[in-house]
């Protein structure tokens, strides 16, 4: 037996244990860039439900703050298509004496999102910060009065639709 042929009968040679370590950093590799674009997958989808429900509450948030005594039944209609059945519920009986009062002093409102971040919780559902001035006039002795609302909202997907789940003032 020569040399060569007595390294090799020895055990593994250099070049089957490079292969070997090569084929391991590969398998590694592999396995971190899939556990990463998963990840990333996974951000990208709470990134995009944070947006779609920061968008819809801030179109709410509007909805919710700007109304006229002379057109209540509309400015209210948008809990119909935009809140979910016990949102719903809970705004209609707060607002059955509101009604009266705003009815009383003929007033109007008008709100405006002067700045909102959003939390997602899943992908179904995420609160949204909003910060919402408004500018409420009485009709009787014409007053205006300012105010900065700070909110809560909690939004819910629905069959692909965001709605509003909850309102809580801060």
């Amino acid at each position: 037996m020569n040399g060569t042929e007595r390294r090799s009968l020895r055990g593994p040679n250099r070049l089957t244990i490079g292969l070997s370590a090569a084929l391991l950093v590969l398998l590694a590799a592999a396995v971190l860039l899939a556990v990463m674009w998963s990840g990333a997958r996974g951000d990208a989808g709470l990134h995009q439900a944070e947006q779609e429900a920061r968008d819809a509450a801030e179109t709410y948030a509007v909805d919710l703050t700007t109304y006229d005594y002379s057109s209540l039944d509309k400015d209210y209609a948008w809990v119909d298509d935009g809140a979910t059945a016990s949102f719903a519920k809970e705004y209609a009986e707060a607002n059955k004496p509101l009604r009266k009062v705003i009815t009383t002093l003929k007033a109007r409102a008008t709100g405006t999102v002067t700045g909102s971040a959003a939390t997602a919780s899943s992908e179904h559902e995420v609160d949204v910060l909003l910060f919402v001035d408004q500018t409420i006039v009485n009709g009787t002795d014409g007053k205006k009065r300012a105010e900065r609302n700070r909110v809560v909202m909690t939004m819910v997907d629905r069959d692909g639709r965001w709605l509003v789940d909850k309102v809580a003032l801060r």
